[in-house]
């Protein structure tokens, strides 16, 4: 890239994974293999009441939440991988969803996070 090309940001989403305690590192350590770099694992704890649960086939109350920057365009191979390894598609094991980031603080901070996969180091 020359010096007075500007990159152009790709389209980038926050991936929330909500999944059992102790699962987020396997979780993360899959991301990582798919280039996915920016993961945050929280420890989460549920509050609803114990019949709720049961109704909903729940059982284990804390979660890990494991918040991720995902390019747009990897949503649907990621979210494949997540109901095939991490079991998604069975109920109760956790759910998936994406959130649009449209704004971040500055332009090189967006230019950083957006473009991962490309291993570009200034």
């Amino acid at each position: 890239m020359e010096n007075n090309e500007k990159c152009i940001p790709k389209k980038i989403k926050m991936l929330v994974t909500i999944i059992d305690r102790g699962k987020g590192e396997k979780l993360a350590e899959m991301f990582r293999e798919e280039n996915i770099v920016y993961n945050l694992i929280a420890l989460g704890k549920g509050t609803a009441k114990s019949e709720t649960l049961d109704y909903l086939g729940l059982g284990q109350t804390e979660k890990d939440i494991v918040l991720s920057v995902v390019q747009e365009y990897d949503v649907p191979k990621i979210m494949d991988k997540l109901k095939e390894k991490m079991q998604l598609k069975k109920p109760g094991s956790g759910i998936a969803f994406t959130v649009p980031i449209n704004s971040v603080d500055s332009a090189l901070a967006l230019e950083l996070i957006s473009s991962l996969k490309d291993g570009r180091k200034e």
